[in-house]
């Protein structure tokens, strides 16, 4: 029978979803990288929440203790990071005295090697000071509603999470009725898998987190850095952001550093935070990530990708475990086995046919 639907017409309806699928992601931005958020997050907590339940708690309360118990952790945390910035902001003139020596220094060598004045160069930095000011108003509104938006999502994260949580069941029920073929056991099956698979990866991200923070901890203590465990734990916590994250954290102790100690301590930072990235990248996530969410590295780096292209620092992050939950759906319906196993880790040798591939 001649199918009725040719290959280029589904090819266009395929495209087309998709350009209509990422432009919905844009537009909806904000209230859809509330809900994965939420989603993610609950997946984390779910088995104490359940664990607790079980015991007899009521699944409302349960919930409620375990929202409670990981505010006063956060709370906790950044209480201490606050006293530590507190320390820093407090011998912050010390540092600005230093730092303009530096200036002077930089000045002198503009002068006499690349015959720049200081006249010159104060007037272009009182020009770049003026355009700043300029600036300023747009940029205090920026940072107002950055600072808003931040704000609201912190209030209204915890009840999405709740809502997540306290329907778990009623959302089971209402994914078997729009699957109906799918049985309801293989649905908890699959609705586990998925689970699973982000406690897994978080857990996972928790653990190289916790590592990567103790090490660039030790080395700043070597070097000599000011408030070496704060940055060393800062580094930690900006893995969050893949790649760039730990440089974006490891930029405050290379500045101090350079300012408080000498360009050898710099670059010793420089060269201490590189040697723990690629450790990080090449030992320790494949090992304790990778062991537990089996990925494609090529597919990871386009997922990260689009997820900053589409949601930004917010997409970086959720990336990867909506990735992993992906994997786990196409694994788990017969006709997208094939994405499931696109997305997967490469096998040493592939075999399709009469076609071998080995690496």
């Amino acid at each position: 029978m001649t199918n009725k639907h040719p290959f280029s017409s589904r090819l266009a309806a395929t495209l087309f979803s998709i350009g209509v699928g990422i432009v919905g992601m844009i537009w909806l931005k904000d209230i859809l990288v509330l809900l994965a958020s939420a989603l993610v997050l609950s997946l984390l907590i779910l088995p104490l929440s359940s664990w607790m339940e079980k015991k007899g708690m009521p699944r409302s309360l349960s919930i409620i203790i375990v929202l409670l118990i990981s505010s006063f952790v956060l709370v906790g945390g950044f209480t201490v990071l606050s006293l530590q910035v507190a320390d820093i902001v407090s011998d912050w003139p010390n540092y600005v005295q230093k730092f303009e020596k530096y200036i002077s220094t930089a000045q002198s060598f503009l002068s006499k090697n690349l015959n720049i004045s200081r006249k010159k160069q104060m007037l272009e930095v009182t020009n770049q000071t003026m355009n700043l000011l300029k600036n300023s108003g747009v940029i205090l509104g920026t940072t107002f509603g950055t600072l808003l938006h931040v704000i609201t999502t912190l209030i209204i994260l915890p009840i999405f999470i709740f809502f997540f949580l306290y329907y778990r069941s009623f959302f089971a029920a209402f994914l078997h009725q729009v699957f109906p073929k799918i049985e309801e056991g293989e649905m908890q099956n699959l609705l586990r898998k998925i689970g699973r698979v982000v406690q897994s990866y978080l857990q996972g991200l928790l653990m190289v987190m916790i590592m990567a923070g103790i090490l660039n901890t030790i080395g700043f203590w070597w070097i000599g850095v000011p408030y070496f465990a704060f940055f060393g734990t800062l580094t930690g916590v900006f893995l969050l952001i893949p790649y760039v994250g730990i440089w974006l954290a490891a930029s405050l102790p290379i500045i101090l550093s350079l300012v408080t100690l000498s360009p050898s301590h710099a670059m010793a930072v420089v060269a201490w935070v590189a040697a723990v990235q690629f450790i990080e990248a090449n030992f320790i996530t494949p090992m304790v990530i990778g062991s537990k969410v089996s990925m494609n590295p090529m597919v990871a780096m386009i997922a990260l990708l689009l997820g900053e292209t589409i949601w930004g620092i917010q997409g970086l992050i959720l990336a990867l475990p909506l990735t992993a939950m992906l994997k786990v759906i196409f694994d788990f319906v017969p006709e997208l086995n094939a994405y499931g196993f696109l997305l997967g880790a490469a096998p040493k040798r592939v075999k399709s046919g009469k076609l071998k591939v080995e690496s």
